[in-house]
């Protein structure tokens, strides 16, 4: 068929995420880091066989193995939208093979804002990259 790109894959989000689900069971918020677990996927839910895991979410514990990653890190890494990704972390999580990480730094209790120490050490990171700070 000469209008359809062999390249590119189409596929429809709901046929990612195993079960059709569109409703994460965790609530995760975009910088949510999650980090994986010493322990090994399973048979993760909607997998034909145990430790086979969709791509997209094969991919997502990889990221989360190599370091902490927020959940807006791994759909755009993942190409998948928020929900999809997070509804895919949340079967991870579900295996065990991955963890919502702790805050860095809880915010300032009086002001709600994040604290004097996180800022900082933010501008310091985003100096070391070369990024514009103005």
């Amino acid at each position: 068929m000469p209008w359809v790109d062999q390249d590119v894959q189409q596929v429809r989000p709901y046929v990612v995420v195993p079960d059709g689900r569109a409703c994460p069971r965790y609530q995760m918020r975009l910088d949510t880091v999650l980090t994986a677990t010493h322990t090994t996927a399973g048979a993760a839910p909607g997998t034909t066989q145990a430790g086979a895991l969709p791509p997209e979410a094969a991919h997502a514990l990889r990221l989360c193995r190599a370091g902490g990653c927020s959940v807006a890190e791994i759909a755009a890494t993942i190409g998948q939208p928020i929900l999809v990704a997070k509804t895919l972390l949340s079967d991870l999580i579900d295996t065990g093979a991955l963890v919502i990480a702790p805050p860095a730094a809880p915010p300032d209790p009086d002001t709600g804002r994040p604290s004097a120490h996180l800022l900082q050490a933010l501008l310091e990171g985003l100096e070391a990259h070369d990024f514009a700070v103005a």
